[in-house]
Parts: structure tokens; sequence; C-alpha cells
């Protein structure tokens, strides 16, 4: 079974007895349910025997369940927590257990949601995108509605958040801004719930943010550095790279790194140590996307552990950077190797990826140090270096070169977006000839010419980044427009609307714009619009 029937198999409708729905909920598996502690108290309180009905499993009968003893986070005062897990009296035939997975969110991260608001007693979908943290303690992240999907009303209080990439659950509706029209809500993600309720690391996946190493039994802990690495998290403009030296594994500095790596985290953050009195407030839970301890590790390991979390690649330029820390690197297996086919690549490509790295060495002597502090510093080599200045021109090309390759494979997906003039390659021939000047000597001849190859470079580069970055917004628009020709077509399904011809007709029309052919998303966008006025019409009409 795909993952579009098994989520469909996830979701819940919760109510009163007098029969009035409060909010939805996700199955874990066949006998335990995740939702909001207020949809529980709404509905009876955690005491009650909850009526739950299972929306996604046609003709299957309601059940009841009941608060587990270890599953009660209601709302704090500041309304931290608000987290529920409930129990069935009787398993659930038929249900599949969704996914709570641990996940580097990011802004603009595209999600879905499937609720119950007023009028939608059989539910529908709506789609939103991360937009950051907020809400009581950061605990929460804001998603804000995409354009034309449905409002996001309390009746979504409950619901899984989906990462529409991958159909895993990343979060739960808690909330809603009130006085903006259902454009704004918050979430919970999965890594806060499971630091609020240890209980549900039963049903996560994905490893946790921040190595188990990190946490440490209590121990001599440097204040000052405390209060340095939450400046540098909560200042987006501090560098994209921080080399910094700890000392011993032991030392005050290395224990100050490791409780305030622990704080950064949603999950582990939970229960951690306060910092000493004069060290100020920790760094906030979310300031941190992975942590790795690198002793003894090998460099696959490292370099697979970053990729397992968030994938390094083009895709991660948009939105804030994601921060990633490494500690111990002088004590890898292979350190030499860590660091040349590792962590350099990254340091010298974080601003272009959107990272910020925090690289921590045992000691000042580690060749490693001088390797990656070379690349946090200056961002343009020097006028006289001129070796400098032909790596950079090397790597613009290389990133001139992939942006080609990539318009070359996705323009002719979109109607009016041709790819761009190939330049790499003819460019790279200009570079070529000062490469060989410069190993026969001539350097003053290099010296003369290094400048005009640059400023040929530099526009083409940008050219490139420009043109790619407008595909990259047609692909997410494309994507987005699938997304709710996929979420129309299920409330048509929900509500019986199948085998309609009128329906039938125009679901072709705009799945035919956004899957066959070069697709133009405004005309795309036009046929969505006329399916979802037809399945709102027809709901609307029915008895």
């Amino acid at each position: 079974m795909g993952l579009e029937a098994e989520r469909r198999r996830w979701r819940v409708r919760l109510r009163d007895d007098p029969g009035r729905i409060h909010g939805a909920g996700t199955m874990l598996d066949e006998r335990h349910l995740l939702t909001c502690a207020h949809v529980v108290e709404r509905c009876g309180g955690p005491q009650a025997r909850i009526p739950v009905d299972f929306v996604g499993l046609p003709g299957t009968a309601s059940g009841h369940a009941t608060v587990v003893a270890d599953g009660w986070k209601p709302p704090t005062d500041d309304e931290r927590g608000d987290i529920a897990l409930l129990r069935l009296d009787e398993p659930a035939a038929g249900v599949f257990g969704a996914p709570l997975h641990r996940m580097s969110l990011r802004d603009h991260q595209l999600v879905r949601a499937y609720g119950f608001p007023a009028g939608a007693d059989a539910g529908l979908w709506t789609f939103g995108r991360l937009v950051g943290e907020g809400g009581p303690g950061c605990e929460w992240i804001q998603l804000n509605k995409t354009a034309d999907a449905e409002p996001i009303e309390p009746g979504f209080s409950g619901t899984a958040v989906l990462d529409e990439a991958t159909g895993v659950v990343v979060g739960m509706i808690v909330g809603k801004y009130t006085g903006e029209g259902g454009r704004v809500a918050w979430m919970i993600p999965v890594e806060t719930m499971l630091g609020h309720l240890p209980r549900l690391r039963e049903w996560s996946t994905g490893e946790p943010a921040v190595d188990e190493s990190f946490v440490r039994p209590d121990g001599a802990v440097d204040a000052s550095f405390v209060q340095q690495l939450r400046d540098w998290l909560s200042d987006p403009g501090s560098g994209a790279v921080w080399v910094v030296v700890t000392g011993g594994e032991e030392s005050a500095t290395a224990n100050a790194l490791r409780l305030g790596v622990v704080h950064a985290d949603r999950e582990r953050s939970f229960g951690a140590p306060r910092p000493p009195a004069d060290a100020g407030d920790p760094p906030p839970a979310g300031a941190v996307d992975l942590a790795v301890d690198a002793s003894g590790k090998t460099a696959d390991e490292v370099s697979g552990r970053i990729e397992d979390r968030f994938g390094v690649d083009a895709a991660t330029r948009s939105g804030r950077g994601r921060t990633l820390v490494v500690d111990g690197i002088d004590d890898a297996a292979e350190p030499d190797r860590l660091v040349h086919e590792v962590l350099a690549p990254l340091a010298g490509r974080a601003d272009r990826l959107g990272l910020r790295l925090v690289l921590a060495f045992r000691r000042e002597s580690s060749p490693g140090v001088t390797v990656v502090r070379s690349l946090s510093g200056v961002s343009r080599p020097a006028e006289g270096d001129l070796s400098g200045r032909l790596d950079v021109l090397t790597k613009d090309l290389d990133e001139l070169a992939a942006i080609e390759e990539f318009q070359a494979t996705v323009a002719y997906r979109f109607t009016g977006a041709e790819p761009v003039r190939p330049r790499a390659n003819r460019l790279r021939a200009g570079v070529n000839l000062l490469r060989a000047a410069e190993a026969e000597g001539d350097l003053d001849w290099v010296a003369r010419h290094l400048g005009d190859c640059e400023r040929k470079v530099a526009p083409a580069v940008e050219d490139g980044r420009e043109q790619r970055a407008i595909l990259d917004r047609l692909l997410a628009r494309r994507a987005e427009l699938r997304a709710r020709l996929d979420g129309y077509a299920e409330m048509a399904r929900n509500h019986g609307l199948v085998e309609d011809p009128e329906l039938d007709r125009a679901y072709g029309l705009a799945w035919e714009a956004l899957f066959v052919g070069p697709c133009d998303p405004a005309a795309a966008e036009q046929a969505l619009r006329t399916y979802a006025t037809a399945v709102h019409d027809r709901i609307g009409s029915r008895p």
C-alpha cells in the first residue's frame, strides 16, 4: 500500500458524547493516537472516554479512547506542552501508524494538514509553508497557509503536519493565531513533542539531532563560553564558520559547548542542567539543527550523519541558515580525511549552502584548525593572492556549469523558460590559460589579465544564479499546485464524489496542465481553481 493510501488511515476525528467535533488526531498504531491536550479537555477531559471516528476507514465503527498514564502534557500557564497520547479500548483493524519523523525544518518548507473546521465534518486538506520559530519559549513553528488553500481554523487542532516532499509527520497543529482569517497557525515540531513525552519515541523515526554523547554528567562549565555560543547562534551575521578550540575533552570550555548544544536541541533540552548563574540564558531550543561528536568516527560516518539529517545540496540555500556543530574533530578516527573531504568543502561553500558551522577541535596544534580557519575569515582572497583568486574562479565556474546542466534538464518543463546560454566551458578556457601561465612562473602576465577574467565570470555566475532561482520558484510553484490538486481530489473522495463526469473533466484538465507537457503555472492554477470551485459547489449542493 502506498503512502497516499496509508495516510488516509492515520486520520481520526475527536468529539464529545453529544457529537460536537473538537479537533483531530493521528493514529500511531492500531491502538494509540496523538492529539492536543486542549482537544481532550474539550471532549470531556483526561478522565473521559473520548469518542474517536476513523474518517480514513469508511465503514469502520467509531471507538473510544482514554489518556494513557504517561501520555498527558496539558498546556502550562505559558501554553507550553499541550500534548496527549490516548489508547483505544479496542484495536482498530486496518489502521496504519503515522511515522513521527525527526527532521531539520527549514523556512518555506511546504507542508499539509487534514482537519475538521466548521462545516467540513468529513474533513479537508490545507497547505502551508513554515515561517519560523515562535510561541511559548520558541517551542512552536509558525506556518502560513498558501494562496487559495483552506483556512487553518480550530478544527485542525491536534492534526498531523506532513512534510509535502516525503509524507512523514513533522509536527502537530497546536493553536491558531486569531485575527488573520485562518492564514496563520502554529505547529509543535515532532522533536519538541518527543522531549515533552519521551514515550512517543516508540513511534518515531530518524536519528536525534544531537548525539547522545553531548549529554554529560555535571562538570566545570565556562560561563563566558556559554554566552559566546548563545550570542553566535542568535546572530545570523556573526559568520558562517566558527572554529573553536576547547582544550581537553573534560575542559570547562568543552563542557560549556556540550551544555549549550543540549539546550539548543528541541528534544534533549528538556531536563538539561541549567548553565551557571553568570552565564545568563542558555541558547534557545531549535538553534542547533545537528550536532555530531566526531570522536572515534570515520569521515564517512560523520558525512553520512550530515546527509541523513538535512542533505547538503543547492536546495539548502533558501531560508534561514541551518546550524551544524561538529565536536572533537581531531579525535576522529580519520581527522585529516574528515577535515579535507567533509568539513573544509562545507566551510568553503557554507554561505551558498545556507549552513552555519561550529567546528570544535581539542588542540590548537591540530593541522585541521588552520585548514578550516582559513575558510572562515576572509570571503575573498587578497589582491596579491593570484592562486587564491584563481581557485575562486574555478569554484564559481564549477557552480555555473552545474547550474547550466540543471537548466538544460529542467527549463523545458515550463513554458517560457529557456536554458541560459552555455558559458562555463568558454570562460573556463580563459582560467586554464591563467593557470598555465602561473605554472610557468609568468605571474606578471597573470596579474595583468586576471582582473579581466574575473569581470567576465562574475556577471555570468550571477545571471546563472538568478535563472536557477527562477526555475526553483517554478518547480516549487508546480509542486504546491500539485499538492492542492491532490487535496481537493481527496476532499471529493471523502464526500463520495467519485465517477462524477463534471468533476472528472475538471480534474483531468488540471492534471494535464500540471503533469503533461510544459507547465504554464498561471494556466495550471486557473484549471485548478475551476476544479476546486466545482468540488465546493458539489459539496454545497449535497443534502
